[in-house]
């Protein structure tokens, strides 16, 4: 099988949906298959064979964000040259829907994957006023492909509603053999920051953005400090908010910026708790590591988060309106009751076992090929009669 994968986010880039698409096409290759990736140009140097990277620029208010450049004439090509069985279009902005016009011009099969809820994202940014067009554009954007990939129940229902078509369940997975409690590097984490052993720690791994919900978060955690001093606050990430939630916060929590591999893995052990307020999430991928790495969690029942997190058994879920207070509350809950914690801390476990990358990446390759089939069959001549 041939595949091409466009996207405007791709490892070395870290966010959840980098690490997605970085799985899947670890997971093509490993069986197999050629994998072509479109993405922008991050300076860095890939070490995949069939990667082509288009020029960008950086958002001066997100520097994390890497937009393409148009024109994409030599994406076209490019993507001409590997003939693809398959295309998959993993963002909606211009060098998705340049892609997705290529494909059609070309009768390639075209599928697409629904990762960010642009929607809710647009309240954080001061453009509101743009949802309704957001999601016509986004409707009509995914309907032009044949299927498309979301990664929570919850995410299905809502864009249906919204009248999208042939959605089809993608969840993700976590390499628990990876993220686990037993890192070797669990106590030399939390030693560089004057942490003890047994010190009970709140951790938070995610973009420190305002489509986070940062700011509630930072609320929360300073009635933690406020209540139990003793409470040591780890925040592993970076953003636009991060200026100035380490303003605030500087005083009483870390900042340990991205982390990557193995020291990523080792900050997630140095949690106890972890804490994510974000309500805007498709699905979460922080948590389920999170959960892999023995930290039960609180968080707020919205979106795909509500899907990963069982209320009382692997962490505590408050609802959307909750206030800091009582998100607080919860974390000092966890942060009291050891036996409570280790508890929910097994369990969180026990639940990210079960959720294996690869059968859910060999899934999503097992729909690429029915989409490949499907898509011959309609081009083959109808028999003649006798």
């Amino acid at each position: 099988m041939r595949v091409t994968l466009v996207t405007e986010t791709f490892p070395p880039q870290v966010n959840g949906v980098s690490r997605t698409l970085g799985e899947l096409a670890r997971r093509l290759g490993e069986r197999g298959d050629a994998v072509q990736v479109v993405y922008p140009d991050y300076g860095d140097r890939p070490n995949r064979p069939d990667a082509f990277r288009v020029g960008s620029f950086r958002l001066p208010f997100y520097r994390e964000i890497h937009v393409p450049l148009p024109p994409f004439g030599r994406v076209h090509r490019a993507i001409d040259e590997f003939q693809p069985d398959v295309i998959h279009v993993a963002t909606e902005a211009f060098l998705g829907i340049s892609a997705l016009r290529h494909a059609s011009r070309r009768s390639i099969p075209i599928v697409s994957s629904f990762h960010t809820n642009f929607d809710q994202y647009s309240r954080h940014y001061g453009v509101g006023w743009a949802r309704s067009w957001i999601w016509r554009y986004l409707r009509g954007f995914h309907n032009r492909t044949r299927e498309t990939y979301v990664p929570s129940r919850t995410t299905i229902d809502l864009l249906e509603g919204r009248g999208f078509e042939r959605l089809v369940l993608w969840p993700r997975g976590v390499h628990c053999s990876f993220f686990r409690p037993d890192r070797p590097g669990r106590d030399r984490v939390r030693a560089e920051y004057g942490w003890s052993p047994d010190d009970v720690v709140v951790s938070y791994v995610s973009r420190i953005a305002p489509e986070k919900n940062v700011d509630y978060l930072a609320d929360s955690l300073a009635i933690v400090a406020e209540r139990r001093p003793n409470v040591r606050i780890l925040l592993v990430g970076d953003g636009p908010s991060r200026g100035a939630l380490e303003a605030r916060m500087g005083g009483w929590a870390r900042f340990a910026g991205y982390q990557t591999g193995d020291d990523l893995a080792d900050h997630y052990a140095a949690g106890d708790v972890f804490a994510f307020a974000s309500t805007t999430e498709t699905f979460g991928n922080v948590v389920l590591e999170a959960m892999a790495s023995g930290s039960p969690v609180v968080a707020l029942r919205e979106g795909g988060v509500g899907e990963i997190v069982r209320d009382e058994e692997t962490g505590i879920l408050l609802d959307p309106d909750a206030p800091p207070d009582a998100f607080a509350r919860a974390l000092i809950r966890l942060a009291d009751r050891a036996e409570i914690r280790r508890r929910m801390a097994e369990a969180a476990r026990a639940y990210a076992e079960s959720q294996s990358w690869d059968a859910i990446m060999d899934a999503l390759r097992d729909r690429y090929a029915q989409v490949i089939e499907q898509a011959h069959s309609s081009r083959e001549p109808s028999p003649t009669a006798p």
